[in-house]
């Protein structure tokens, strides 16, 4: 139980410290600094855990196994409502029109390269994940070494690489 509770409140700390910073300032690589800080928070969670309530090695790795599960299960999360996902769009659109519903032309005219995709390249290029020079887009190291682990796994399961 005391792993359940210290994993959730390290998470919960993490989170209100996420909301605070974006609202004082909203950072230029969320994902980024998202990262830095629930695994700065981790981290010293852990340290305090270790020194004041005398937790074992064993407990702490539980904690930070709970901790991660959760942030990367919130890290999926923010970036389909950070992005405007494609599902989130459609799904907010049909909504929005309510019990006479919404034509399938109205999105399929509505929902284009601006609104979906031209985000979503912006974001790989401040990432740093694919280079821009002129209107050509590339992957560069940084980008190959985080598609690596889908590759892996795609080929595994059978998919190809995908694309």
């Amino acid at each position: 139980m005391s792993v359940l509770i210290s994993g959730s409140l390290l998470f919960a700390i993490a989170f209100l410290l996420h909301l605070a910073v974006w609202r004082l300032h909203y950072p230029r690589n969320p994902i980024k600094t998202l990262i830095l800080l629930f695994g700065a928070t981790a981290l010293l969670g852990i340290i305090f855990l270790v020194l004041c309530a005398s937790y074992t090695a064993v407990q702490c790795a539980h904690i930070v196994l709970f901790f991660f599960s959760l942030f990367i299960c919130y890290l999926i999360t923010y970036s389909a409502i950070e992005a405007d996902s494609p599902s989130l769009v459609i799904v907010l659109r049909v909504a929005k029109f309510g019990k006479e519903g919404l034509p399938s032309e109205h999105i399929k005219e509505s929902l284009g390269n601006d609104l979906l995709i031209e985000p979503r390249l912006k974001d790989l290029v401040e990432s740093g994940l694919v280079d821009l020079s002129g209107s050509t887009y590339k992957i560069n190291e940084k980008g190959r070494l985080l598609l690596l682990p889908f590759v892996i796994y795609r080929n595994f399961l059978g998919l190809g690489k995908g694309g």
